[in-house]
């Protein structure tokens, strides 16, 4: 019965050391070659936990360079992550290597690094307001004439300032 035990304590120990070092699950399908992301109904936001299958629509994907894909019920918690990958993800910026995120309009996946993106519109995600991402910056007045926009900027200017800004609220310490 004493060996059970130790086993046993053994078992937990690994599981509960596993589970600190490891961060949270990849999603169950990567991310396909050409941008689509593949949500699987068990795939969870690692940052608010949120089903992202559940508003396809408004989910975005980021790849590590292992080839691991972790999917995001919404453009603001994939860039918290991208903000603090260490903080979400177990892992380091260095290791994050696509970010895609859908066209507004059109529902293409997109390169999130080229895309133009709007703060403050009346556009409603899952999180609350919407942070949108659009594939063409010709869209942008389209965008703004229907939507309204506070604040317009490119991925290369986010920063724990813009993200204040946008999002009136913290980060969590590095």
């Amino acid at each position: 019965m004493a060996a059970l035990f130790s086993i046993l304590a053994l078992i937990l120990c690994a599981t509960a050391t596993a589970g600190a070092v490891s961060g949270p699950s990849p999603a169950l399908h990567p991310l396909a070659s050409e941008g689509t992301l593949q949500l699987s109904k068990s795939d969870r936001c690692p940052v608010c936990a949120m089903f992202p299958a559940r508003r396809p629509r408004s989910a975005a994907a980021m790849t590590l360079k292992n080839g691991e894909t972790y999917y995001f019920c919404s453009n603001g918690c994939m860039l918290r992550a991208w903000l603090r990958p260490t903080v979400y993800l177990g892992k380091k910026r260095a290791t994050i290597d696509r970010l895609v995120v859908l066209d507004y309009f059109s529902g293409k996946p997109i390169d999130a690094r080229k895309a133009t993106w709007v703060a403050g519109s009346d556009v409603v995600g899952p999180m609350g307001p919407a942070i949108v991402a659009l594939g063409d910056t010709g869209q942008l007045a389209a965008f703004k004439k229907r939507h309204g926009g506070q604040t317009v900027f490119h991925f290369h200017q986010i920063d724990d300032a813009l993200w204040r800004e946008i999002s009136q609220r913290e980060l969590p310490e590095q």
